[in-house]
C-alpha cells in the first residue's frame, strides 16, 4: 500500500515543489512580476514609436514628392503652350526640371532608407513610391516637352549656354 501511495503522491509533490520554489523566487524579489509587465510594455510601446517614427520619416518625403508634382505640372502647362523659347527661358525651365529630379532622386534614397524592412507600414511606403515613379514620369515627359519646343535662334547670353548648345 505504501508504494502505491508513494506512486500517486509523487507527480503531486514535484509539481508542489516546483511551485513553491517559484513563489519563492518571487517572493524574494516582489518587483520580478512588476519588472516583467514593464518589459512588454516598453516592448510595445518601442514597436508603436517605430511605427510612428516610419510615419514620421514617410511625411517629409510624400510632401517633397507632392511640391515636385506639382512644380511638374506648373512647367508642363508652360511648355505645352509655348511655342518658341529663348535661351534663357529653355535654361530656366532646364534648371526647375534639373531640381525636380534631384528632388525625387533624394525622395528615393530617402524612401529605401525608412522602408528598409517590411511591417505594418508597408503599404504607405508602397504607395509613396508609386506617387514616385508618377512624379519621374512625369518629369521625363516634361525633359522630352522641353526638348521637343524650339529656341530661338538668339545669341546664348553666356559662353557656358552657348558651349552647351553648340554641341545640340
Amino acid at each position: 500500500m505504501k508504494k502505491s501511495l508513494l506512486k500517486f503522491t509523487a507527480p503531486a509533490l514535484a509539481i508542489g515543489l516546483m511551485a513553491t520554489a517559484q513563489g519563492s523566487a518571487l517572493a524574494e524579489n516582489p518587483l520580478a512580476d512588476a519588472k516583467a509587465k514593464t518589459e512588454v510594455k516598453v516592448e510595445q510601446s518601442t514597436v508603436s514609436k517605430s511605427g510612428a517614427d516610419v510615419i514620421h520619416r514617410l511625411n517629409p518625403i510624400e510632401k517633397r514628392i507632392s511640391a515636385a508634382a506639382s512644380q511638374l505640372t506648373e512647367i508642363t502647362s508652360d511648355l505645352e503652350e509655348a511655342k518658341t523659347l529663348s535661351y534663357k527661358e529653355y535654361f530656366d525651365y532646364q534648371e526647375q526640371l534639373n531640381a525636380v529630379f534631384e528632388k525625387l532622386g533624394a525622395s528615393t534614397y530617402q524612401l529605401q532608407a525608412v522602408a528598409k524592412e517590411p511591417d505594418e507600414h508597408s503599404a504607405a511606403a508602397m504607395a509613396i513610391k508609386f506617387e514616385l515613379n508618377a512624379a519621374f514620369e512625369s518629369a521625363v515627359k516634361a525633359q522630352s516637352l522641353l526638348e521637343s519646343v524650339d529656341v530661338n535662334e538668339e545669341a546664348p547670353e553666356t559662353e557656358e549656354q552657348a558651349e552647351i548648345f553648340s554641341s545640340f
